[in-house]
């Protein structure tokens, strides 16, 4: 029998060329506030719950609450998945709007975020380990007080989802947030400066420089400027084995500022 299924939606839906359409393939969620999400449980329960359960918790379909989606769990592949549906089963292309599509995004993924530690089984010593020697993370990041803040500081990470600490790993473009955008300068006596993006106005950038060094730019200054809004950091897609992997992600999950 076919199912009504969000989730197999998320699972089974391969990229297609109706992305293009929808104009939001790469797109972070412009609707992603408390209000939205809100708004978007009210849809969920409403046209998605008899199936998944109210809090997405599962039932008739599969449960949301891991994140973990084959193919695609950023906030595009989401929004395109429960837009299209799944052709030659019960689940339809969906009828709302754009921003309504967005806040059903955010809820969906909202429901993962914070749980990664209860969903994954690693060794949190020994991903410890991994993040400060093979992987050589505290080069750039800081957490529990340890290593440079010349990459985000992921002391308070185990508050993202499981599917999140996955793809910030193996998949780091996936999504990069503004707030990680890297601000890049040449000076008019020919020096490029470079660094994690602070705050940014009209005439003015801020920046954290290689050498941990807050740097403010003033732009009528500089003979070039650009933001670059893709991740500097490599993928470790196949550097670490499944249980190496597993023990990293149960460290990052564990991450939590009181």
């Amino acid at each position: 029998m076919k199912v009504c299924s969000l989730a197999l939606i998320l699972a089974t839906a391969a990229v297609s060329p109706l992305a293009a359409q929808h104009g939001v393939e790469g797109l972070a969620n412009p609707y992603n506030t408390p209000e939205d999400i809100a708004a978007g449980g009210r849809l969920f329960r409403s046209h998605c719950g008899v199936c998944h359960g109210p809090k997405g918790e599962g039932g008739r379909a599969p449960s949301l609450m891991t994140g973990r989606f084959r193919h695609g769990s950023d906030d595009s592949s989401v929004y395109r998945t429960i837009s299209e549906g799944i052709p030659g089963t019960e689940m339809p292309a969906t009828f709302f709007n754009g921003q309504q599509l967005w806040q059903l995004v955010a809820f969906s993924r909202s429901l993962s975020e914070g749980k990664a530690a209860e969903q994954i089984d690693g060794d949190v010593d020994k991903g410890r380990m991994i993040f400060a020697g093979k992987g050589s993370c505290t080069n750039c990041h800081m957490a529990e007080g340890k290593g440079r803040r010349t990459a985000p500081d992921l002391s308070d990470i185990g508050k993202r989802s499981l599917a999140d600490l996955e793809s910030s790993i193996l998949r780091p473009n996936e999504k990069v947030l503004p707030r990680h955008w890297v601000a890049k300068g040449l000076t008019k006596d020919g020096k490029t400066v470079q660094g994690m993006r602070l705050n940014e106005d009209t005439h003015s950038v801020q920046l954290i420089d290689q050498n941990e060094r807050l740097v403010s730019l003033a732009k009528a200054d500089l003979s070039s400027f650009e933001v670059i809004k893709t991740s500097t950091m490599p993928s470790y897609d196949g550097k670490f084995s499944k249980s190496e992997l597993n023990d990293l992600m149960s460290y990052l999950a564990s991450l939590r500022k009181n």
